[in-house]
């Protein structure tokens, strides 16, 4: 691996740990009958079109009360949306400033507007500092570019705005698929597979372990 000078985060996953089922759970419990509505909807492609800002937030949910056949509100339906998060280690709050310390860092997430604003909050309010500031020299959310991981076009969204040499920055995520789309534009990869957490990667001072 090459001097690593850019670090690109995945946000689910590495740093917070999300559960789609709670969202499931909290639709079901406002009436919807489908068993799995998440799914359902990441399978017709609703989620991936409100994850690339290819339709807005209320025709979002137009769509999902028609496939879901339900009656909820806008509201109710943001409000579902944005009961994923399980946890977010101290650990984790406390390391990433001191990775920012020695590299430029950002974050990249598949996320749409509503998950994407829910998150920015959670994140700042939950480590008591504005993490997303302190922690990043910018955040890319999917619905921010029009396009999502793994395209191509992502990576080299964030190459070109912050003029990163790919040899020089490496991307942490857990999906597979993903890594292969940033090792598609030269960027260097870490696959993060449990249990492996996010600290073993570092040193106790922020920087990466030798081995990597």
């Amino acid at each position: 691996m090459s001097t690593i000078k850019n670090i690109i985060f995945d946000l689910c996953g590495p740093i917070i740990t999300i559960d789609v089922g709670l969202i499931d759970k909290r639709l079901q419990q406002l009436g919807v009958k489908t068993e799995q509505p998440y799914r359902k909807l990441y399978d017709i492609g609703l989620t991936k079109r409100f994850e690339s800002n290819q339709i807005t937030t209320t025709q979002f949910c137009k769509e999902l009360r028609s496939a879901l056949e339900t009656g909820i509100s806008d509201e109710l339906i943001c409000d579902a949306w944005n009961t994923l998060i399980v946890d977010f280690k101290r650990e984790h709050q406390q390391l990433l400033p001191k990775v920012h310390n020695h590299y430029h860092t950002f974050m990249l997430s598949n996320s749409d507007v509503v998950n994407a604003e829910y998150f920015v909050n959670y994140l700042n309010e939950n480590a008591g500092f504005n993490f997303t500031e302190q922690c990043f020299d910018e955040i890319f959310f999917s619905y921010m570019i029009g396009d999502r991981k793994p395209s191509e076009n992502v990576f080299k969204h964030i190459l070109a705005k912050h003029n990163l040499n790919a040899n020089e920055t490496l991307f942490i995520d857990d999906c597979e698929k993903h890594c292969i789309g940033a090792k598609g534009v030269g960027l260097n990869t870490i696959r993060l597979q449990k249990p492996t957490d996010i600290c073993e990667l570092f040193n106790d001072n922020g920087t990466l372990k030798q081995q990597i």
